[in-house]
């Protein structure tokens, strides 16, 4: 076991800190690790021919047992820069599957708007650009400065502007409202904008859990802990991505709000999964 390889070994502890370590008992720390599947996760890492960068994008799909089809690749120019925008249903089978669809497009150079938790998935960090999903006072001067790196980068930028997975409401899976941001940024940057549509969905224990966070009024939504057994659950899945036709950025101009605009692409990657012989999931 090579030195460099178990640097990027999940612990959930680690993840903890001592502080909550030190509250938490036993009983609940072990719980964790196997809801978010430390063990599994380790192993693959451990398994994997490439254990970091982009090649581990296929490399987790394969363990994991996930295949995908792409219909509207021909919609790309490898050599323009876009930024991404992408349903959200599942939480964590988008991002490996867009992320290997980048590696075989691009090589691997695109960087992802996401949560400080998925920053503690080693193999993949590079990739993530941390922001505050769910904050009301704004991101803070160091993550706006790397949100504004990564527009002004060459790499792609993929955003899901849902923020959340999609949730289930009076019995439809339903996509949250799109935010704005991939608006704002694709004019500021001049970047077109791609709409991309995933298939899929998550289960009904998970719809259940994130029912009762909302129902009983938490701050965490608790079918989160859930999200890595989703991933596991999936095994033998075959999703299909379709890629929409660029938007000029200057297609968003002063006619509408760049929440009213971040709404038509919404709409729009919805009219993708149209004819894609998958159960609607917006």
């Amino acid at each position: 076991m090579s030195k460099d390889r178990t640097d990027y070994l999940l612990n959930i502890e680690e993840v903890l800190g001592p502080k909550l370590r030190e509250k938490l008992p036993r009983f609940a720390v072990n719980f964790l690790k196997r809801r978010i599947h430390e063990e599994e996760i380790n192993d693959c890492i451990m398994k994997a021919e490439h254990y970091c960068g982009a090649r581990f994008f296929d490399e987790a799909l394969k363990y994991v047992d996930i295949t995908y089809k792409v219909r509207g690749a021909e919609n790309l120019d490898p050599t323009r820069k876009y930024i991404f925008a992408c349903n959200h249903p599942l939480g964590g089978p988008e991002a490996l599957i867009i992320g290997s669809l980048f590696y075989h497009i691009y090589g691997g150079g695109f960087k992802v708007p996401s949560n400080q938790l998925l920053m503690n998935m080693k193999p993949l960090a590079e990739f993530f650009t941390p922001v505050k999903v769910q904050s009301k006072s704004g991101q803070g001067r160091d993550i706006s400065a790397k949100i504004a790196a990564m527009f002004e980068s060459d790499e792609q930028v993929l955003v899901f502007p849902a923020g959340l997975c999609a949730r289930k409401i009076k019995g439809k899976v339903t996509e949250m409202p799109w935010k704005k941001m991939f608006v704002t940024q694709a004019r500021k940057y001049e970047r077109d904008v791609v709409p991309v549509h995933i298939s899929g969905s998550n289960s009904a224990k998970y719809h259940f859990f994130s029912w009762i966070s909302r129902v009983l009024g938490l701050k965490m939504n608790i079918a989160m802990l859930f999200l890595v057994d989703e991933l596991f659950n999936k095994r033998g899945t075959e999703f299909t991505i379709t890629i929409g036709k660029p938007i000029p950025y200057t297609h968003f101009d002063s006619s509408k709000t760049d929440i009213q605009w971040a709404a038509e692409v919404k709409n729009m990657v919805e009219e993708l999964s149209k004819d894609n012989g998958c159960p609607p999931n917006m």
